[in-house]
């Protein structure tokens, strides 16, 4: 029995350093997949870097073809001026400078001699200097304006009164004139009026104006007289 059971004991113990080194071998196997998949990760970068690598050294062969094939061109040599060309050249300008000075000198007389020859109003400068003036003084215009319209506002509205009180005086004297007649009053007078307005008579619409205006001045002449002897009256007292 007890050599039974050693020999289980000694199996057993057997079989767990056997599942010990099984898992053993199992990470060092894991381990070294990671370590695999690291290599090959880098691989990777290295082959995409050497993509680029390889794509800038083609852009960089490029440019030197190009600078070679620039600096293999033949050069055009760049044109000189000389002293004497430049005294030259000068001396044209100058030239040319001094002819444009003796036109405007010519035009300059030209223009003093019309100015001289024409009044100021037939030439085209004051109307210039008057709308420079008025802009100038364009504040002041306005105040100008301003006052202007206030007075013509002013008068309109004196003149709409005036009109108004005669207008109401009219009314009243053909609404007197109007009652004169429809009571019947002096109806050859009346028919008198009626005939020289209506058939426009010279001869008695001159009576009438006559007539009129000597009642009117007789009228005035007795108020100032009864004016005038009241006024003494008071004095005398």
């Amino acid at each position: 029995m007890n050599m039974v059971y050693v020999a289980k004991s000694v199996a057993a113990c057997t079989d767990r350093n056997n599942n010990k080194q099984k898992y053993k071998n199992m990470d060092t196997f894991d381990k070294i997949e990671a370590m695999l998949a690291e290599l090959l990760e880098q691989a990777n970068d290295q082959k995409k870097n050497s993509g680029k690598l390889s794509s800038k050294l083609d852009g960089i062969d490029g440019r030197l073809s190009n600078l070679e094939a620039v600096s293999a061109s033949p050069q055009v040599p760049e044109s000189v001026i000389t002293l004497a060309d430049h005294d030259k050249k000068m001396g044209e300008v100058q030239g040319q400078l001094q002819k444009w000075y003796g036109c405007y000198e010519n035009y300059k007389q030209l223009y003093e001699k019309l100015q001289a020859e024409q009044p100021y109003w037939a030439t085209k400068e004051w109307p210039i200097k008057a709308f420079r003036w008025i802009h100038d003084k364009r504040h002041q215009w306005i105040w100008i304006v301003y006052i202007l319209f206030t007075l013509i506002l002013s008068l309109s509205i004196c003149n709409s009164v005036f009109q108004r009180r005669k207008i109401i005086e009219l009314q009243d004297t053909q609404m007197k004139y109007r009652f004169i007649k429809a009571i019947g009053a002096a109806p050859k007078e009346v028919q008198f009026l009626e005939d020289a307005y209506e058939r426009h008579w010279v001869d008695r619409l001159d009576y009438i104006e006559g007539t009129v205006s000597d009642y009117e001045k007789a009228l005035k002449h007795k108020a100032d007289s009864i004016a005038r002897a009241e006024r003494e009256k008071l004095e005398r007292f």
